[in-house]
């Protein structure tokens, strides 16, 4: 059995998924350097709390998750989600997560609802419930590569309650959820579809932060 062990590692070595140095599917250094501690940003008025800051250390390990499934990076994300939900619910105990919508076609390539996903195993952890209230009415651009007002622009009235829940759970407290944020321009228009659907957003929570995001 060893020797098979062996010659599977020879074949397919293990990479560390944070640096890709060989060894384990994490690294020691790596595994430091995603410590959860909680970090407090706004978004216009809008309370943020994060776990992690963002690293391309931390951009490994989030595409790790979203992209390649792996399930140790999950378990990575979710660490990190549930110290930063644990900083809301000291503040406001009552909340329902509500997720972050990823398009049709990123959905379709990972095979999963990445986000939604990690929202109802938090959830369950957390005892508390999820509502995926919101969907893309229309179809964004890849964020990744745009600046901060072209993000704003992209985003713009791109998200909307779904039919099934217009209308009802009126008033409820909610927390947004996501993996990251960087300018802040996704979690604002979830504020703002929520607001405008009588929601009361309390706060948002990601697993990670850029710290020197500019508003």
């Amino acid at each position: 059995m060893q020797l098979i062990s062996d010659l599977k590692y020879l074949l397919f070595p293990t990479r560390c998924f944070g640096c890709r140095a060989l060894g384990y599917s994490i690294c020691s250094i790596c595994r430091k350097l995603w410590n959860p501690h909680l970090y407090l940003s706004s978004i216009v008025n809008l309370a943020v709390y994060s776990a992690i800051p963002y690293s391309p250390i931390a951009k490994n390990i989030l595409l790790a998750a979203k992209e390649q499934g792996i399930k140790s990076a999950d378990e990575l994300v979710r660490s990190a989600m549930r110290t930063s939900l644990q900083g809301v619910f000291q503040i406001y105990p009552h909340c329902a997560l509500v997720p972050i919508p990823s398009g049709a076609a990123s959905n379709r390539r990972r095979g999963r609802d990445f986000i939604n996903e990690m929202a109802f195993s938090v959830a369950k952890d957390m005892g508390v419930a999820v509502l995926p209230l919101l969907e893309q009415q229309r179809v964004v651009r890849d964020q990744s590569k745009l600046n901060i007002s072209n993000r704003r622009e992209n985003l713009a009235m791109a998200l909307s309650i779904k039919p099934q829940f217009r209308g009802n759970y009126s008033s409820e407290s909610v927390v947004i959820l996501d993996d990251l944020v960087t300018t802040g321009a996704t979690i604002n228009e979830a504020n703002r579809a929520l607001t405008k659907a009588g929601f009361k957003v309390q706060a948002a929570a990601t697993a990670c932060v850029a710290l020197l995001r500019r508003e």
